[in-house]
């Protein structure tokens, strides 16, 4: 008699991937790409608030080179002064420090998104002879 043995096909390599397999690299890829758009919104905060403060610097920056400039006779001293221009305010006093010098405190403000912040800067003005 002759047995007929039942050959089982040789089993192939898989191709492709499973359904498992793509839905684990997919929620992979998704906490990727979240993480970038929250990672994203919080620079783009930060460089918004760094522009203010530094408008706010380059203002003080700017009353203390105006004032510099400035005879120290025509100087108003011990008297605040308030300007203000894009969204940033400034209120400054000049002081006579003695011996031939101003002091000149300046308090820049501005509104952030949370709240106003409001930073001081101070700076020594020399009279020269003659101005």
């Amino acid at each position: 008699m002759n047995r007929i043995r039942s050959r089982r096909p040789a089993a192939r390599p898989r191709r492709g991937v499973t359904l498992i397999e793509l839905i684990v690299a997919v929620t992979i890829l998704i906490v990727g790409l979240l993480s970038i758009v929250g990672i994203s919104a919080s620079i783009t905060r930060s460089l918004g608030q760094a522009r203010q403060e530094s408008l706010a610097a380059m203002a003080a920056q700017s009353r203390f080179e105006r004032l510099a400039g400035t005879a120290c006779a025509n100087l108003a001293v011990g008297t605040v002064q308030q300007a203000s221009s894009r969204n940033v305010t400034e209120r400054y006093v000049v002081i006579d420090a003695g011996n031939n010098t101003r002091e000149l405190h300046d308090t820049v403000t501005w509104k952030t998104y949370r709240a106003q912040r409001k930073v001081a800067f101070k700076t020594l003005i020399p009279c020269r002879p003659g101005a």
